[in-house]
Formats: structure tokens, sequence, C-alpha cells
């Protein structure tokens, strides 16, 4: 049943029954075989009523999770999309949107579905009362609303390889998904928000009408960012070990091993946000995915699945400390944030390197120290002591050795 609350705020103007939408979810996977379970029972449960996964270039065993998930529940359906590789270069570092518009096209011309959404395995579309379907909240909108969903994006700081926390955590994030009605008239897919041929009516989750920022236009705009009925957990970094991870799967087309478009593990900001999920309904979730799991089998394909995440954690950090003294600052903004004692570590003997080069250059000791200070505090201090010494009255050395000392005694 839809919380009260909810119809509230967005009011009562249904143009048709939940019964009467059809959602397709879309997704593109690389070496997601530990993550598989979990996000599609996560989005059956909540009543998405198709679901199609493609893989690329993929090397664990997400075809034997996804074989044996179809099996249970064929409305699940999943395919390679390694055929992009037989496209010019310019075009295999667009295999999402090369296989986003040819789902779309297809979609279109079945028609059997009302609505579309594209999301990652990392990206959870969540009621925040946690009791209503997908459908239940489109049928509160129009036939042609265009609803886009924030993102809350995690920490980092949960155990390594768990599953959707009861209390959830991040920081907001004016990025968002979106969902369409499959008659919508989209000229250009997007990541995040599409380019439109005509005006829609664009909304976000309150029926609020969206409004981009004007240096981001896929973004939303400030002051209509906020905590909304529904929202997207981005479950962008789980846990430090699976962040560390994550960064070795590289980006499509780029011969850097590691995941450049990405900026280290959060702090908490001015958007951070905690909910608790009712506790009734969190266990009823819980428990369908217990049942999820022994119907599909998941327990055959387990351990291979995570070991093959613990590896690559492993190759990961095999490989930072030759990457790092050569990308330094690149890898430095890849790694912010993580206090992992094997990667403080590497990056201490990095910027121990790095400094035998430049000794006497106090404003490279400085910086250097202030890129620590995210990784290691002792560490911070110790360069900043260092940079003093070559320079005992520099004012951003001064303010910074306190903000430091401050730091480690909290």
């Amino acid at each position: 049943m839809i919380n009260a609350s909810f119809l509230s705020k967005v009011g009562k103007s249904s143009v048709r029954s939940a019964d009467d939408i059809r959602v397709k979810l879309v997704a593109i996977a690389k070496d997601e075989g530990a993550y598989f379970t979990q996000w599609v029972h996560h989005h059956l449960f909540f009543g998405f009523d198709d679901i199609e996964i493609f893989i690329n270039r993929t090397t664990d065993n997400s075809s034997e999770v996804l074989d044996d998930i179809s099996r249970s529940y064929p409305s699940v359906t999943w395919d390679s999309a390694d055929w992009v590789d037989m496209c010019p270069e310019e075009a295999k570092k667009q295999i999402q949107f090369v296989v986003y518009n040819k789902v779309w096209h297809e979609a279109k011309k079945d028609n059997e579905f009302t609505h579309i959404i594209f999301l990652d395995i990392d990206e959870y579309w969540i009621p925040r009362h946690f009791n209503i379907s997908i459908k239940q909240f489109l049928a509160d909108f129009s036939d042609d609303d265009v609803i886009s969903f924030e993102w809350l994006n995690d920490m980092g700081t949960l155990p390594k390889l768990s599953h959707v926390p009861r209390t959830i955590s991040g920081n907001l994030s004016p990025l968002v998904k979106t969902i369409y009605p499959l008659h919508a008239p989209v000229k250009e897919l997007r990541h995040h928000v599409p380019l439109f041929s005509k005006k829609v009516a664009h909304l976000l989750a309150n029926k609020v009408d969206f409004r981009p920022r004007p240096s981001l236009i896929q973004a939303v705009s400030p002051e209509l960012q906020s905590l909304k009925d529904a929202f997207i957990y981005h479950r962008a970094h789980r846990s430090a070990e699976e962040y560390v991870s994550l960064l070795l799967r590289g980006r499509p087309g780029d011969a850097f091993p590691y995941k450049t478009n990405r900026y280290g593990l959060p702090v908490k900001d001015d958007m951070h946000r905690e909910i608790e999920l009712p506790l009734d309904a969190f266990l009823k979730y819980e428990q369908s995915y217990v049942n999820f799991e022994r119907k599909t089998n998941y327990f055959n394909h387990k351990l291979s699945a995570e070991s093959f995440v613990e590896e690559r954690y492993k190759a990961s950090l095999a490989n930072l400390a030759k990457h790092s003294l050569a990308n330094y600052p690149l890898m430095m903004q890849m790694f912010r944030g993580v206090k992992l004692p094997e990667v403080t570590k590497t990056f201490k003997d990095v910027r121990k390197n790095l400094i035998s080069f430049r000794p006497d250059d106090f404003r490279f000791i400085r910086d250097l120290a202030i890129d620590a200070a995210s990784q290691n505090i002792d560490e911070a201090i110790e360069l900043m002591e260092q940079a003093r010494e070559l320079n005992p009255t520099g004012s951003i050395i001064l303010k910074k050795l306190d903000e430091f000392r401050a730091l480690k005694g909290q």
C-alpha cells in the first residue's frame, strides 16, 4: 500500500492503475558476478517486470550466475555485448549508448512495456519507506511524465561484500537516473538526462519540475536537491576493498588499467543523509533474498564470484606502486581517502621517493603532505614538519600543521 505521507506530497492524480504499467530495466555489466544476485532480486522485489542484462569483456563467472537466475526467473534475460568490439574504435568507447539505443529501438517495436530505465549494477532504485513498487510509484504520475531520481552516493564504509544495509548512509548527489515512458520524444540518450526532441513533462520524484544546473545540464539545480520518497542508492564504493578492486576494472577504450573517472572515498558533507528502513519491511526483504539466492543456486557460484573480486583487489594493490610513481596525481585522485594499510604504505613509499628528487622544495613537500592527510594523518604531520624545517614561517604550512594535529587528536 502506498505510504500516506508520500501521497500527501505528490497528490493523487493517477492516470491509470499500477496493473497497467510494465517497466523494463536494462543494464550493461563487466565482471559483476558477485553482485547480480543481489541486484536482480532487489529490482524484482520492487516490481520491475523485465530485466535485461548485457555483459561485455567479462572474465568472471557472470554467465553462470545469470544462467541460473534466468532459469528460475524467465523475465530476467542476458546476452553478450562483445559484438560492439567489431565496431570502429570510437564506437567501442560508447558501448553503453550503442547497446542502450538498440534496446530502446527494440522495446518500442515490441510494444510490451510502458516504461524503461537504464541502471548500472551498483545502482538500486529505493522507495524511501520500502513499501511500494516501482509500478505503484509510477501510477501516481501521468502517462507522459519523464522522472529523474537523484543519487544517494554510498560512503565506502560497509563491510566487504555486504548487502544493502537497513541503515542507508550517503551523500546526496545532483546527478540522476531517469525513467522514461517508451513514447517519450528522446532525441539522444545520455547517462543521466537525455536530450529531447520537444518539450516534455520532466519531473523529479516529488513531482517538481526538473531544472538543470547551468554548468552541468545532467545534474539537478542545487535548490531542488533533497532526499525524496524515491531515489537511487548508488553503491559506487561499497567497501574500501571493493572500491580498490573496482578501480582495476578500467574504462572502455582506455589502455590505462585503473578507472580514472573515480575520485577516492568520500567524506561526509552538507548533503549527507542517513535513512533507517522500516524493520518489518526490511526483514521481509532480507528473507525474500535468502529464498531468491536458494532458488537461483547462487551457492554454486558464490565462492568463485567473490574470489574474483578478491583476486582483482590483490592485483590492484600489486600494480599500485608502479603506476603511482609514474602517474602520481592521477593515482592520488583515485585513491584519496583510502586508508587500507597496504594502500597507505605504498603511497607513503611513493611520496618518499618523489621527495628524494626534490628534497629542498618545501611547496612540493607541503602539497604531498596535504595529499597524505586523506590517507595517513601521521605521515601528513611528518611531511608538513619537514616542509616547516625548510620554510619555518610559511603561513599555509603552519595552518595545515595545526589542522593535522587537531585531526590526529580527535
